[in-house]
């Protein structure tokens, strides 16, 4: 907040008058300044002052020199002080002679005279650079919403925001190049930061006229801080969401369609509507609350707190302020023990009450102190209540009427349902889809990849049988060739030992025969082959031939050696005839 708020709070919340020195210390303490600067104890003097001397909506008045009170005190003020204040004192030792004697600057010679030329001409430059903006550093001025507050405290009527923009360039306190639009941007700012700290708007703009008022503390208007919010955010032409403005961005898209923001305003207004009927009914339950007498208000209080989770509420004692009771309510895995102080017919509520309860609270073992009173609360009170010690909650007011509407208690509720169009609803589909169409494309490759492995595996394979085949005929060739030339010297070599045997053995005969003295019949050795038989044949029947004439040769051998002469040499003819014939 500003200091001249700042200083107002503290005010309010210490009874007295005050020093500058003290007020500005405990702003400070409290962190009630939006910003201190380098000297805050003259800031506040100069605001103090300023405040002091106006004719119309005084809050604070001069007592004594650099001391300030509340005009609602009453107190008397001084004149003569207040003349006095805010003028800074001579110091003094400005009117002592200088420490050392004056500087004596050499003579001017015509050598210097082109280094000087050229310093001058450099000055003169950055001069102006810095006349037009550009190169050296740029003056900084005050933030542009207390500008406007102390022009708009001073003048007796709302302005419209191009007079404003003149009287702060004349006093100096703002650019040349601010523009209406920067001004009404930072006070619906300004707006927006008191409204998110639970705090009255500052300033108020009007379609009808186009000016810039103050919202008066002591006074304000009728009208919800939606509204003033709504009325700037027209001028600028900013959309409303959830009932605070889009300020622009920079890079951002396109304005949306009107079509589009009448719609967002519509749904804006929706909302608002029930946040305003929601503290309309509050504000009626206050009213009632505060009509029912005591008992009544006690019913009404406890049936509240028992519906908010509060259990085993009990009355500690009575007076004629309220009763006393203790309850129990867990918060979390923490079992805590509240002392309840309900006060129904106090219009106010002040410090005291605070302390007393806090009192109580250790009288009957208690953590928490909770004071429910239909009034309202009073700056010392709350100051009381956020100070350090035992923690003492306020449900007063309004408050007390939205507690009720949470354990919706003493009202009925109707469901208003709001729609809107999700837009991250589509985002995720359309991110959905594009994956969907990555992960087919991909199949559609790998698919694609396969078969063409595939084709390329099956051509490989067939080239590898075909040349397989081409290698492996000539060598079945070859091995039946070889095989055959086996066959050819194992039968050769059979028929030269049949030959050689045959041979012995009719060498054999002969030769016994020679000494029996009978002519012997010589067989042939051997019956030539028929000329028309193939080496395949030749082959084939080779085997059985030889083994019919070793059969028929033994069983001769055998004959020939267990008969006469005369039975050997027919047997040997007969052999021999059947061996021509065969």
């Amino acid at each position: 907040m500003t200091f001249y708020e700042a200083a107002l709070r503290v005010l309010e919340s210490e009874g007295r008058p005050l020093t500058f020195l003290e007020i500005t210390e405990k702003s400070i303490a409290q962190n009630l300044l939006s910003h201190v600067g380098k000297t805050p104890e003259l800031t506040m003097l100069s605001r103090l002052a300023a405040m002091a001397r106006r004719t119309r909506d005084r809050k604070v008045v001069v007592t004594a020199k650099d001391t300030f009170a509340l005009a609602d005190w009453a107190l008397p003020e001084d004149i003569e002080a207040l003349a006095l204040t805010g003028v800074m004192e001579a110091h003094p030792e400005e009117s002592l002679p200088p420490l050392r004697p004056v500087e004596r600057h050499p003579e001017p010679r015509t050598d210097n005279v082109r280094v000087a030329g050229r310093g001058s001409e450099r000055k003169r430059r950055r001069d102006e650079e810095e006349e037009a903006g550009r190169g050296g550093r740029r003056r900084r001025f005050p933030p542009i919403p207390e500008v406007v507050f102390e022009i708009l405290s001073e003048a007796d009527q709302a302005l419209r925001p191009d007079q404003i923009l003149e009287q702060a360039r004349g006093k100096e306190l703002a650019a040349e190049d601010a523009t209406v639009e920067a001004l009404l941007t930072a006070l619906l700012e300004d707006n927006q930061r008191r409204i998110d700290a639970g705090r009255r708007p500052q300033f108020s703009f009007s379609k009808e006229t186009g000016a810039v008022a103050l919202e008066r503390a002591g006074a304000p208007s009728e009208a919800p801080p939606l509204e003033l919010q709504a009325a700037f955010a027209a001028a600028l032409g900013i959309p409303l969401e959830d009932g605070r403005p889009v300020l622009p961005k920079a890079g951002a898209a396109a304005a949306a369609t009107p079509e589009a923001q009448a719609d967002a305003a519509l749904l804006t207004t929706a909302r608002a509507a029930v946040k305003d009927a929601r503290k309309a009914v509050a504000r009626v339950l206050r009213k009632r609350l505060g009509e029912l007498e005591v008992g009544a208000f006690e019913k009404s209080v406890v049936k509240m707190m028992h519906a908010l989770g509060f259990r085993e509420l009990k009355v500690a004692k009575r007076s004629k302020e309220g009763p006393l009771l203790t309850a129990r309510k867990r918060e979390g895995s923490v079992d805590l023990r509240y002392a309840i102080r309900m006060l129904k017919g106090t219009p106010s509520l002040d410090r005291k009450a605070v302390q007393e309860l806090r009192k109580d609270l250790g009288h009957y073992s208690a953590q928490v102190g909770l004071l429910a009173c239909a009034g309202d609360v009073r700056g010392d009170a709350r100051t009381e209540a956020q100070a350090s010690g035992s923690l003492v909650m306020l449900w007063c007011g309004d408050a007390l009427g939205e507690k009720f509407l949470e354990a919706k208690a003493a009202v009925t509720v109707t469901t208003v349902e709001l729609y809107d169009v999700d837009e991250r609803f589509f985002e995720v589909a359309k991110l959905e889809a594009d994956e969907a169409q990555k992960r087919r494309e991909e199949r559609q490759r790998e698919k694609q990849a396969r078969a063409d492995e595939g084709e390329e595996g099956a051509e490989e394979s067939e080239a590898s049988r075909e040349g397989g085949t081409a290698e492996a005929a000539p060598s079945r060739r070859e091995e039946r060739q070889r095989e055959r030339e086996e066959r050819r010297r194992e039968r050769e070599e059979r028929r030269e030992e049949r030959r050689r045997e045959r041979k012995a053995a009719a060498q054999s005969e002969q030769a016994e025969a020679a000494e029996a003295g009978a002519p012997t019949v010589v067989a042939p050795t051997e019956a030539a082959a028929p000329a028309g038989l193939s080496e395949e044949q030749d082959g084939e029947e080779g085997d059985d031939e030889g083994e019919d004439e070793d059969l028929e040769a033994a069983s001769a051998f055998v004959a020939g050696g267990g008969q006469p002469e005369g039975g050997a040499q027919g047997e040997g003819a007969a052999a021999g005839e059947r061996k021509r014939r065969r």
